[in-house]
Order: C-alpha cells, then sequence, then structure tokens
C-alpha cells in the first residue's frame, strides 16, 4: 500500500526536524543531563514537526544506546516504538476522547508502570479540544504523574488551554518552516525519488503551504503523480489552481491603466480554467504584498523568497504605484478574501473586489491631482508675496505708516453672542444645577458642537458663591484642557449665566472619586424612578 510522503519522509531523530532548532537543542540537552520533565507543551501551527517531535523524544528518553541526545532507531525499544509492538508510547488524539470518562480511563491506566521501556510517554494531540471537566480531571496527574510517566500535550490553538494546564508544563512554541528549508527538504526527496523538479515549481509549493511542511509534502505528493516525467512551474500552477504570475502582473497592470473590461475578462478566463477563486484572492493578496515590500524595504530580496528576474518585475510595477495605493489595495483584498469564504458566490465577491480597486486609482489619481492644484496655489501665494515684499524694499515704493494697536484688526474668534446677565436675585442650588444640566448640555450642542464634544465628557460637582465646578475622571485631561480654553470657557459661560439668570463662573477640574460617586449616585436615582414608573404606570407617577 503507497504511504504518503509526509508519512515516508518523517523526521527519525532530532537533527532532521527541520527549522525548530532552539527546541531540539533544549530537548537532547535535557536527555543528556537527565533533566527530564514530566510533562511538555508542543505548540504551533499545523504540519511543523509538534507530533513528530514528540515520537522522538519518545524514544530517546527510552533508547538503550542514546546517540548524543538523538534515539539510535536500531535497538529493540526504539523499533518496538517505530512499529507500535510497544505499547509504552501512546499516542491519543484529544478530538476524539475529550470526555472526562476518557481521562479517567487514561488516570487509571498511567499508575501501572512500562512493560519494556523506562518511561510510559503519552502524547495527547490537540489537547485543545478536551472538556472543561476533563482538563479538571487531568491536573491532578498532571501536577503529580508516577516517576515512571511524561506527558506531551501537543496543540494547535494555545490560548484555548486554562491557565492550570498550562502552568504545569514546560512549553516549547513551534515557529513556521521558512520557504528556503521546506525547497531544500523536498529538493532532497526529490533527488531521492529520481524525480526532476523546476525550482519556480517547488518555490510555488513551499509558498502556498504557509510554513507547514507536512501540507508541503502533500501538494507535492499530489503534483508528482501528475504525470511522470519532469515536473515543471506550469504544470504546478494547472495542479494546484493558482493563477499563474505573468497573468497576475498583467490583470495589476489592467488595474492601474483603469481597464475594466481586461480585469473582468481575466477573472472570467481564470475561473473558467478551473482555478479556484478563493486562492486566485489570496494571490492577489500575496502579489500586493510583495508589491509593499519592494516598494518600502532597501533589501527586499531578504525578505521575500523569488528569482531576481521576478524581483525586477514587482520592483517595475511598484515605480507607478504609491504605497498608500497597495495598502488600501491590501485592504480591500483582505475583506473580500474574508466574504468570499462564507459566500455561496464568491466569484461576484471578487469582481467586485476588482471594481473598487480600480475607482480606488481614480480615486487616487483625483486626490494627486488636488495635491498638485494646492501646491500650485501655494507656490503662486508665495510668488506673489516674494513681488510684493521685493516692491515694498524698492526706495520708489512709498510705506506706510504701521497702524496702531488700536487700529489693528482683532484676531479670528469663534462667534460669541453679547449677552447681557441680569441677576434675578434668587437662590440658585446646586441639585437645580445638576437638575437641569442635560438641558444645558442639549443647548451647548445646538449651537457649538465642537464644545458639546468637550463638555459631554464632565459632570458638575460643586456650586458655591456663583463658581460652578465641572469634574472630568482620570484619562479626560485633554478634555479638561481644550475646553478650559477661552473661547470654549467663555462659551460655556454664557450658556449657564443666561439659563440660570446668574452671573456665574465656570471652573473645570480632574476629580476622579467626585465624579465617580455623582454619576453612581446619578444612575442609582434614575433607576429607582424607572422601577416605580415601571410599578405604578406614567400616569400615575409625577416626578418633581
Amino acid at each position: 500500500m503507497y504511504q504518503a510522503l509526509y508519512r515516508q519522509y518523517r523526521p527519525k531523530n532530532f537533527d532532521e526536524v527541520l527549522g525548530q532548532k532552539h527546541i531540539t537543542t533544549t530537548l537532547k540537552n535535557q536527555i543528556l543531563k537527565g533533566n527530564i520533565g514530566h510533562a511538555y507543551l508542543f505548540a504551533g501551527t499545523r504540519g511543523t514537526g509538534k507530533t513528530s517531535t514528540a515520537k522522538i523524544f519518545a524514544r530517546a528518553v527510552n533508547c538503550l544506546n542514546p546517540i548524543n541526545g538523538n534515539p539510535c532507531n536500531q535497538c529493540e525499544v526504539c523499533t518496538g516504538i517505530l512499529d507500535e509492538s510497544i505499547m509504552d508510547v501512546m499516542e491519543m488524539d484529544a478530538a476524539s476522547n475529550n470526555s472526562v470518562d476518557d481521562v479517567r480511563d487514561l488516570r487509571e491506566k498511567v499508575i501501572y508502570p512500562p512493560s519494556m521501556a523506562k518511561y510510559k510517554v503519552y502524547i495527547v494531540d490537540e489537547v485543545h479540544m478536551l472538556s472543561k471537566g476533563a482538563f479538571n480531571a487531568l491536573l491532578k496527574t498532571l501536577e503529580e504523574p508516577p516517576k515512571h510517566l511524561i506527558f506531551i500535550l501537543a496543540t494547535t490553538e494555545m490560548e484555548k488551554l486554562p491557565q492550570t494546564i498550562l502552568s504545569r508544563c514546560q512549553r516549547f512554541d513551534f515557529k513556521r518552516i521558512v520557504t528556503k528549508d521546506i525547497m531544500e527538504n523536498m529538493k532532497s526527496i526529490c533527488d531521492n525519488l529520481d524525480i526532476s523538479v523546476e525550482d519556480r515549481a517547488l518555490n510555488l509549493i513551499a509558498r502556498n503551504s504557509d510554513g507547514a511542511m507536512r501540507d508541503a509534502l502533500s501538494l507535492l505528493d499530489q503534483c508528482i503523480s501528475f504525470k511522470e516525467g519532469d515536473l515543471t512551474y506550469e504544470d504546478t500552477v494547472n495542479i494546484l489552481g493558482i493563477a499563474n504570475t505573468d497573468l497576475i502582473f498583467n490583470m495589476v497592470d489592467n488595474i492601474k491603466d483603469k481597464e475594466l473590461e481586461k480585469v473582468l475578462l481575466v477573472i472570467d478566463e481564470t475561473i473558467q480554467n478551473g482555478k479556484d477563486i478563493h486562492q486566485f484572492i489570496k494571490d492577489l493578496i500575496y502579489h500586493f504584498r510583495n508589491l509593499m515590500v519592494v516598494k518600502t524595504s532597501q533589501n527586499p530580496i531578504d525578505i521575500i523568497d523569488m528569482d531576481q528576474d521576478t524581483l525586477n518585475q514587482y520592483l517595475h510595477q511598484s515605480k507607478s504605484m504609491t504605497i498608500n495605493f497597495i495598502l488600501k489595495a491590501l485592504d480591500i483584498l483582505s475583506i473580500s478574501e474574508g466574504q468570499a469564504k462564507w459566500s455561496t458566490q464568491p466569484r461576484i465577491i471578487l469582481e467586485m473586489a476588482a471594481i473598487k480597486l480600480i475607482k480606488l486609482e481614480k480615486e487616487m489619481d483625483l486626490e494627486e491631482r488636488i495635491k498638485r492644484l494646492e501646491m500650485g496655489i501655494k507656490t503662486e501665494k508665495v510668488d506673489v508675496k516674494e513681488e510684493i515684499v521685493g516692491k515694498e524694499s524698492s526706495p520708489l515704493v512709498k510705506k506706510d505708516k504701521p497702524k496702531e494697536k488700536s487700529q489693528e484688526e482683532p484676531k479670528e474668534e469663534l462667534n460669541q453672542e453679547s449677552i447681557n446677565i441680569v441677576d434675578d436675585g434668587k437662590e440658585l442650588l446646586f441639585e437645580t444645577i445638576s437638575k437641569e444640566w442635560s438641558k444645558i448640555l442639549k443647548m451647548i450642542k445646538d449651537k457649538r458642537i465642537n464644545t458639546y464634544a468637550l463638555l459631554m465628557e464632565g459632570i458638575p460637582i460643586s456650586y458655591n458663591n456663583n463658581l460652578l465646578t465641572i469634574g472630568y475622571k482620570e484619562g479626560y485631561g485633554f478634555h479638561k484642557e481644550a475646553v478650559s480654553g477661552k473661547n470654549h470657557k467663555d462659551f460655556v459661560e454664557q450658556i449657564v449665566s443666561s439659563y440660570f439668570n446668574k452671573n456665574i463662573t465656570v471652573n473645570f477640574v480632574i476629580d476622579e472619586k467626585k465624579t465617580e460617586i455623582l454619576v453612581e449616585n446619578k444612575d442609582n436615582k434614575e433607576e429607582a424612578i424607572k422601577e416605580v414608573i415601571d410599578f405604578f404606570g406614567k400616569d400615575i407617577v409625577e416626578i418633581k
């Protein structure tokens, strides 16, 4: 029976694990020094080597003839674990064994010593799938396991694990494998299988694996089954449903040239050829990402994996685009990708995205023209000013005397109504101001919205001798400082004074404690009134 490539070429020792040297070195040193923990947590995205490393570790701690921390894979214990004839190493899938009963059953088994090996090793895959009750059932065993027991927990979603589990494990974070390492590994496998594959094809497969070696080998398995003989870049494009690089470049050029008809035809042709729409959107996102990198980086070749010819194409295309356009295009495509994922008509989502990109380009052109126009106007003003200054400095031009201070034009201020306040002589209580404050805010909002925006975060906290103090909570210092400015302050004082027929001065302060108490009291009072109205009815209750 045929065995998939990722199973055939699963790493057999720590040195064969790709891209995780920070983890394998630590584990090897622990084995060499005998500092072996009782619980490990391997976290990281799919296909990065978590389960493979766990199996290597299980053999290494039990190996009769370890080699520099690696398992020999030749002794009876190693071979027994490899062919699964020794039951001292157990692999459990938490996705299908996630109940409390499953964990209780596991707890009953782990108390028995190993039959042949030194340690019993339990590898729990996708541990985040355990139920809350199952986690609780596992805690005690995880904290104080028998001396012969090692737990290795593997997960792709570490954030779902409770802190009580995390604190009892040694945690190792597996990184995504870089494209270069994935390519080299696939090339080695192809050489071993005597299969000729173009480097561009391997690069394409590696890029679409998203840093997962298992995904890359699955895609390679699919591609080499396509035909006998050499595997070309075009073959890989057709098999994986990926859009050709030249097609993407041409489509982006059409977007830049605002040729909507051509863009829609490219989309139609791509879909008619059986390409995956979701993949096509991802390819466009990846293309604009590369444009962003070459536009902003001094050494883009260090960041993106491609040959020099392709890089030159990106450099050439990026020259005709602003970074602002590229970033906005990425926003549009990223949103479209999310929408297409759940849409029954992903083609329409893609076509809408294309139209938005062309419209965006037109908007950017308009913005650019406006900026140029503004720059031209500024330049003209400077030229005129210089011309006037030049004339004034000429001895033939008679200069006027400077204006006296009384003749100077007043500085531009916000429009304020001049209101004469007549004190009505009545006593004004703080409770009255608090009760009427919402009406005052509405008046200010109707007349000057920017003052209202600053004042609405404050609350009256005291009133004595015609001085009204407005309090703000901590964190609203900007509002307090801004509303304390002369224009805003004078305006608030005029509105408050005219409303109560008093010459009132307003002061603004930061007072966290008093403000919170007043807000709470107000909320409690309003809640109490609401309860009374709900009980007796709106027609019976009269609020005074």
